[in-house]
């Protein structure tokens, strides 16, 4: 009358591109009807689980999925989809720790910027906006970084993806 339960482990938790893993489930006891329907992989996609000669140890491969960054993931098994010797059902779902997924192409070059001002014919009193776009997000932008003679940049101040930056230019007098 015990439903059988199971655990789930990975060999590698923390997967980058390129790679892949092993994934092993065990079986408090022998099962049958086990199959990639049952299991819920995210991020990536697992081989079709073979068995062991006792049907206890079942294992598959795991590949990560391209271009993916996903920091919490787990494996999960849909244990209603197994039966033990007697014709009892597993019941809920087994989950394995904690993996992570980072299959994106290394960021191999540095950030490039395109300045702009709103008014480049400035008069005594008068402020412009200066706009910043940077090819790809930035962080620790601050005036030190930034040279404007003839005049002073308030602290730039970036959008929610950190791409574009405004700043505020007043001219010396």
């Amino acid at each position: 009358t015990t439903r059988p339960t199971a655990t789930i482990a990975l060999a590698d938790s923390r997967l980058t591109a390129g790679e892949t893993t092993a994934v092993t489930i065990t079986f408090s006891e022998p099962v049958t009807g086990l199959d990639a329907s049952d299991i819920v992989c995210p991020n990536g996609t697992l081989s079709t689980p073979t068995a062991n000669t006792e049907r206890t140890v079942w294992t598959a491969t795991f590949t990560p999925t391209a271009n993916v960054s996903a920091g919490a993931n787990t494996i999960r098994v849909n244990l209603s989809g197994v039966r033990d010797d007697a014709g009892n059902a597993g019941t809920g779902s087994a989950s394995s720790d904690n993996y992570s997924v980072d299959t994106r192409p290394a960021d191999t070059t540095g950030p490039t910027a395109t300045i702009t001002l709103a008014d480049s014919a400035l008069t005594a009193g008068k402020t412009t906006t200066v706009t910043i776009t940077f090819s790809e997000p930035v962080n620790g932008l601050d005036p030190s970084d930034i040279v404007s003679p003839g005049g002073t940049l308030s602290p730039p101040t970036a959008n929610a993806e950190r791409t574009v930056w405004t700043a505020t230019f007043t001219p010396t007098a």
